[in-house]
């Protein structure tokens, strides 16, 4: 028995030794860092920001790679699959917590898949409507809705994604109904709303501050609890609608048998990122809050995002078939 627990003592030592070897040198080759969205849009802008500072901190390049359509879940299928070594990672946003209850059949697990990294930013959305919509308030946008079900419609990154979900919880607790038109990603559902061609869409602040100074979308609402101080003469939802609050976050993920001493030093790593001046000035002209949390502090919060979620889908009956 003595012998036996010596051995497995033994055994335990050298496989912590050589995950801490690969950490020390960790990286040796470049880091793909997969963006779950077409490029062009608020995540993809957010992931190469901190690239780009990762990329001067390390001496190896992270190259960012965008895998959209599935509402995600083919970046999180691909990074899911690939080796545990750090070198693939996965970058994205609420609908990474909403996918796995949208399908009968999981198209991953969000616990035993992958590890959470860090949570990178949080930030407002914005409840945003085609100018020709006749409506100044959220209160005369549902009006509108509720006199014409079905007539209105909105765009989303992909079905479950993050600008889907904030919409399905907007209808749930207005009573209304609206069509649902998925893109590929947040840039061309927001094309689509300036030509005219849906007539809602829930976005990122920062994706649309042009847009809103040049007056080719309204905003009705912010999805914070309360008034963002980016626009603070814009209504929080919750005003017209209570409980109301869809909180948007960015955060990176590593397949799941990542070594967790690889995690620490990204950890570590992205944390200086997201500290430096560079990058607080650029997320902040975005109107982003930077966070940079540790592997724990983003696993509890990612548990919690699970459980908010999962009430959404379930209590507006969102499953679908495959």
């Amino acid at each position: 028995m003595r012998f036996k627990l010596l051995i497995a003592a033994l055994l335990t030592a050298a496989f912590t030794t050589l995950a801490q070897a690969q950490a020390d040198s960790w990286p040796t080759r470049p880091v793909k860092l997969i963006v779950n969205v077409a490029a062009g849009g608020g995540t993809d802008i957010i992931a190469r920001i901190l690239a780009d500072q990762l990329n001067k901190q390390l001496p190896n390049r992270v190259i960012v790679e965008n895998i959209g359509g599935g509402g995600g879940t083919i970046a999180a299928k691909t990074v899911a699959r690939t080796e545990p070594d750090g070198y693939t990672l996965l970058f994205v946003g609420p609908g990474h917590a909403s996918q796995p209850y949208m399908h009968k059949v999981p198209p991953y697990d969000p616990i035993n898949d992958f590890a959470p990294v860090s949570l990178i930013t949080k930030f407002p959305l914005v409840f945003t409507v085609r100018p020709e919509i006749p409506a100044t308030t959220l209160q005369e946008f549902i009006a509108l809705l509720k006199a014409d079900p079905g007539k209105y419609t909105f765009g989303s990154s992909g079905v479950g994604g993050n600008s889907h979900m904030p919409v399905e919880l907007f209808m749930d607790l207005a009573k209304v109904k609206m069509v649902h038109v998925p893109y590929r990603g947040g840039s061309q559902s927001s094309a689509a709303l300036l030509g005219g061609q849906i007539d809602l869409i829930i976005d990122g602040l920062a994706p649309q501050l042009a847009n809103i100074a040049d007056g080719r979308v309204k905003i009705l609402g912010v999805t914070t609890k309360e008034r963002t101080p980016f626009l603070p003469n814009v209504p929080a939802m919750s005003e017209v609608l209570p409980g109301y609050q869809f909180p948007m976050w960015m955060g990176i993920f590593a397949p799941v048998k990542t070594p967790k001493a690889i995690i620490d030093k990204l950890t570590q790593e992205i944390h200086v990122a997201i500290q430096s001046p560079a990058v607080r000035k650029r997320y902040d002209d975005l109107k982003i809050e930077s966070v940079g949390s540790t592997s724990e502090q983003f696993d509890t919060f990612f548990r919690e995002q699970l459980k908010f979620n999962r009430d959404i889908i379930e209590h507006a009956n969102l499953q679908l078939e495959n």
